[in-house]
């Protein structure tokens, strides 16, 4: 019969990628760390081509130096929850085989999966993007020395290293996990691999106090809707078979499930009020009739899920994944410190969406 590994059977070794122009950041994350056998693995050519890839190569082969079964290689713009170390040896103990992330950007497809999961109780969700998020992640000794060589000899031209990972744990046919709420959290330092473009990266929701995780997996439904970051347009994707010929608008979906669009912008200058919002309104119904369809399709999934969330408020984590949907969906559109600044506001406008997408338009209906 299997049987889980416990806590103290995990024993972790770690590399900080970095570029030299940040030492003092790497270094710093390094000492937060405060594990015994772990170092910063340096780009080793910092005047080529802008690129990840070089230092992550040496940061997952560092797994060679130290005694351990598990690696973690983090970037050096991250900042840890409290107490991040023994919380991550639990959450490796629960999925001993996975790859496991411990943070994913608040307006990626995964960060809609993390939401539905810190409101129905799940402490993992599956990785849904199109790259494994690579700010922290940790890997069995064996995978990370395997990666490794996967970095060296089958990365494609002009690849991203968090790309590559993907692939290679798809080759590998590895389960890859955010851990939520998330145990690290991204800083806002300049990009050094061409992302400044990509606004704000921040958690999804992260649990700078600490958090408890079980062994808990989010089954997701097929359905999972979303805003493009980058074009601003809510669209419903299907997990089953995500390509872009089968995505589909939200508000079309919506109307499928019983809801108008006069119906969706009167409730939200409803939610709104008298105080508007620092983004242009078409962006904001977008996030709006998103979290509409997360809160129809939680109710359908997960049934009696989004009414108690009102009482759940005062939870961070349930505040925290409810402010962040408007601020990481819409980054590179609206300010996205200005929209921070109302995140109690945000949060009961999106839950507002939700309650609304669960009373009014469940698909299936």
């Amino acid at each position: 019969m299997f049987t889980t590994p416990s806590r103290s059977s995990v024993v972790l070794s770690a590399s900080v990628m970095a570029h030299p122009d940040r030492r003092a950041s790497a270094h710093r994350v390094l000492a937060g760390l405060a594990v015994e056998n772990a170092r910063v693995a340096f780009d080793p050519e910092p005047d080529g081509p802008a690129s990840s890839l070089r230092s992550a190569r040496l940061a997952y082969a560092d797994a060679a130096r130290f005694p351990g079964t598990h690696h973690l290689v983090l970037q050096d713009d991250v900042t840890f929850s409290h107490g991040f170390v023994e919380s991550a040896l639990t959450c490796l103990s629960h999925h001993p085989d996975s790859a496991v992330a411990f943070f994913v950007e608040w307006g990626s497809r995964t960060a809609f999966l993390a939401r539905w999961a810190v409101f129905t109780g799940a402490c993992a969700v599956p990785v849904v993007n199109p790259y494994v998020p690579t700010q922290a992640l940790a890997l069995p000794r064996r995978l990370a020395l395997d990666l490794a060589r996967f970095l060296t000899e089958d990365v494609e031209h002009g690849e991203a290293d968090d790309e590559a990972v993907r692939r290679f744990v798809r080759d590998r046919g590895v389960q890859a996990l955010v851990m939520v709420p998330n145990l690290v959290e991204h800083e806002d330092l300049p990009s050094l691999t061409g992302n400044s473009g990509h606004g704000a990266r921040h958690s999804v929701c992260f649990a700078p106090e600490g958090a408890a995780h079980d062994s808990s997996v989010l089954d997701p439904p097929r359905q999972l809707p979303m805003v493009g970051w980058n074009v601003g347009r809510a669209v419903v994707v299907d997990l089953h078979h995500d390509v872009p010929a089968t995505r589909r608008p939200t508000l079309d979906a919506l109307g499928e499930w019983g809801a108008t669009e006069p119906g969706l912008r009167a409730a939200l200058e409803r939610a709104v009020g008298p105080r508007p919002y620092p983004v242009a309104p078409d962006l904001l119904f977008e996030a709006w009739i998103t979290a509409v369809a997360l809160g129809a399709i939680q109710e359908g999934h997960w049934p009696g899920t989004v009414r108690p969330l009102r009482g759940r408020l005062g939870e961070p984590s349930v505040a925290r994944a409810l402010a962040t949907l408007v601020p990481g969906a819409l980054r590179v559109f609206a300010d996205p410190v200005a929209l921070r600044r109302r995140a109690d506001d945000l949060a009961r406008l999106v839950l507002a969406a939700m309650e609304y997408g669960a009373a009014h338009c469940p698909p299936g209906r």
